[in-house]
């Protein structure tokens, strides 16, 4: 900051030396009039006006209030940049007249080679208040005037920014008019000081704010809230619209705690909060924290961070599914082994029997029985076991048409109709065909199921060569399931029919997997299910 003498000061030294330096180095008359010219251009004006926007609009606060203050005293003020550039000037119409007469306005330069003694350049070149009264100016043209002026800067290293001038005539001079405009210059520089500083604090919270993978809400007092940032919207999946004109769910749901710090002052910490996301019943599962936000002693509002912890808990999640599985795994390994060999024996043995025996009927059943039994134990067999493939090369349409074909038998029983349609009449790849031959039926058996009065399976072969992928697609007309049960597809025990174990889909996710594939599944209730195979090239 400047620092200012805001009494009288004895001027004359420079005074002096300023007429002396007018007259013989640079050769002014002071009977001439002086005539200001604009130097610079308007975009140049513009330019300097615009790099001290934030402080003339200070100024002009501070010093309409000054005006106010000395009403009845005609009085003009002069903004000028360190340069001496005038950048804003207004005030008393009589004196507007005066000034415009000699030509000073927005553009001209202060320099006392042009308009001679003046309270601009003084205070320029010594850093300091100065007034100048009538006489004191080299120009007798300036002679009825008195003016004004005090240096400002708010930078951290102190140098100018510009000055700040009052303007009146002598009949109209007085002492105190430096001490004022002295007093008003300290108040505009600790108010810009002040502004660049919350500026500076401003940038650096929203860069601290909007960096972090943190949601982050602020309230007030009142609990309304008042700042959030990009993560919050990113976690909550609502824009800036959304939050600001209506009251969420998601604010709904931490709106206890936050009263709650707001009425105790104590901070709450790793609330575990489940958020609802959408109408479709998606939910992510978050850690809040709630801390009071303290001016002095006094609650001026609350903070809040939300950590999406829903992958970390979905993994969790898999590695309980995977123990589970393994766990399993083992129980089938072993159960395999201890009746795999008596349910062989059994069968064969039963159909021995069959042969001597008129009750064949009876015979069918429990072989049929026995049978479904071996089955559920070679299911638990492959889920124990990794999925080792046998590779070979694989005319894919001819896969799928031996499928369709193997199938249409149980089709037409249950009045469905089988279509496939293929880009390629031969599609050579690279996999197991036996797997994904199992892979096709276990698919193509399942939209059976999901249609009991009939209805068209579309089975449809498609190659994207951008990709370097094979696509088959199966496409049912059943009834669909819920967006939570496709999300399930594929998790061990769960299935969406009355019997069954849920692990034929598993097996295939399995398989589609060891070939480096995908599966697609989309699905709506009432209007059937799409499942895309997806296998590289």
């Amino acid at each position: 900051m400047v620092h200012r003498r805001i009494y009288m000061i004895d001027f004359e030294t420079y005074i002096k030396a300023s007429k002396r330096e007018c007259e013989e180095l640079h050769g002014l008359d002071p009977t001439e009039r002086p005539v200001l010219e604009v130097g610079i251009t308007p975009e140049e004006v513009q330019q300097r006006k615009q790099s001290l926007e934030q402080a003339l609009h200070v100024i002009q606060h501070f010093m309409q209030k000054l005006l106010y203050y000395m009403g009845g005293t005609p009085t003009l003020v002069v903004t000028t940049d360190k340069d001496g550039y005038i950048v804003d000037i207004y005030g008393d119409p009589s004196i507007m007249e005066m000034v415009d007469s000699i030509g000073i306005q927005a553009g001209v330069k202060f320099e006392e080679k042009e308009v001679g003694t003046n309270s601009i350049s003084l205070a320029l070149s010594h850093e300091e208040p100065i007034a100048l009264v009538g006489t004191d100016h080299f120009q007798h043209a300036l002679s009825g005037v008195a003016c004004y002026t005090a240096p400002f800067s708010y930078s951290d290293d102190d140098r100018l920014t510009g000055t700040v001038s009052i303007m009146t005539t002598v009949d109209y001079a007085n002492h105190f008019h430096l001490g004022l405009l002295s007093s008003a210059v300290d108040s505009i520089e600790r108010e810009l000081r002040l502004q660049e500083k919350n500026n500076k604090l401003e940038i650096l919270n929203q860069v601290l704010i909007n960096s972090t993978p943190l949601g982050i809400i602020m309230t007030d007092e009142n609990g309304e809230l008042i700042e959030y940032n990009t993560a919050f919207e990113e976690i909550t999946e609502n824009n800036v619209k959304q939050v600001i004109e209506k009251e969420h769910k998601q604010i709904h749901l931490i709106r206890g705690y936050i009263d709650t710090v707001l009425s105790n002052g104590e901070t709450i910490k790793n609330v575990e909060l489940t958020l609802p996301i959408n109408e479709e019943g998606y939910t992510k599962i978050c850690l809040l924290d709630v801390i009071p936000l303290f001016n002095g002693e006094k609650i001026i509002g609350a903070f809040a961070q939300f950590r999406d912890m829903t992958h970390y808990y979905e993994l969790q999640q898999q590695l309980i599914e995977s123990e589970k599985l393994s766990t399993l795994g083992k129980f089938g390994a072993g159960l395999a082994h201890e009746i795999r060999n008596p349910l062989t024996s059994i069968i064969g043995l039963t159909q021995l029997l069959r042969e001597n025996n008129n009750q064949n009927k009876y015979l069918d059943i429990i072989i049929g029985e026995l049978e479904r039994i071996q089955s559920l134990v070679n299911q638990f067999v492959l889920l124990r076991k990794p999925t080792d493939l046998k590779t070979e090369t694989c005319n894919v349409p001819t896969l799928i048409e031996n499928t369709v074909e193997l199938m249409n038998s149980n089709a037409h029983l249950q009045d469905i109709d089988i279509q496939f349609d293929s880009t390629h009449s031969e599609l050579k790849l690279d996999i197991d065909h036996a797997k994904i031959k199992q892979v096709l039926i276990n698919f193509i058996k399942n939209a059976f199921e999901s249609m009991p009065n009939g209805g068209e399976v579309h089975i449809q072969l498609t190659s994207n060569a951008e990709e370097n992928e094979v696509n088959i697609a199966i496409q049912d007309q059943g009834i669909g399931m819920t967006k939570d049960q496709v999300n399930k597809l594929g998790k061990p025990f769960f299935t969406t029919k009355e019997s069954g174990m849920g692990m034929g889909l598993t097996i295939c996710f399995d398989i589609i997997k060891a070939h480096h594939g995908e599966i697609k599944i989309e699905s709506e209730e009432g209007e059937g299910t799409r499942v895309d195979l997806v296998l590289p090239k």
